[in-house]
């Protein structure tokens, strides 16, 4: 992967989350109705832990870089209280103007890391990669 970032997830930022998008699912928000659940905790909602690819695109392929699209798979749930990596692949130049790129995202498990999501992203990037242009090389963060 061309690009590496780490975040972390707490009660704080899925409370926020909760609140702005009016998910209030108890499995996110209360520790008590989650551990009688088969996650054993509270758990973040997939789309807060999908939107961290959201800036990470912009670091990585620069201001005004713009989503066009992007293909998500929850692999697993992420407990409230992770850390988690965002890695983005090398842009690969696409049709008007666009660009590819492979997005994972990993939770960290003692000192393992494990795949929460897999997608792809396409972007119109603020470099002005696409069709008949060299796509940049990401730097690792």
């Amino acid at each position: 992967m061309g690009f590496v970032k780490e975040f972390f997830i707490g009660p704080d930022q899925v409370r926020a989350f909760a609140d702005l998008v009016g998910d209030h699912n108890p499995v996110h928000l209360d520790a008590e109705f989650a551990r009688t659940t088969k996650y054993g905790g509270p758990i973040c909602h997939g789309m807060l832990v999908a939107s961290f690819i959201s800036g990470c695109l912009v670091e990585a392929l620069g201001q005004g870089t713009v989503y066009v699209e992007q293909s998500v798979r929850f692999r697993r749930p992420v407990p409230v209280g992770s850390r988690i990596r965002v890695l983005l692949g090398e842009p690969e130049a696409a049709p008007k103007g666009q660009s590819l790129l492979t997005t994972v995202i990993e939770v960290q498990q003692g000192e393992i890391w494990k795949k929460v999501l897999e997608g792809q992203a396409t972007v119109i990037s603020g470099g002005g990669v696409g069709e008949g242009a060299e796509s940049p090389p990401l730097n690792p963060g």
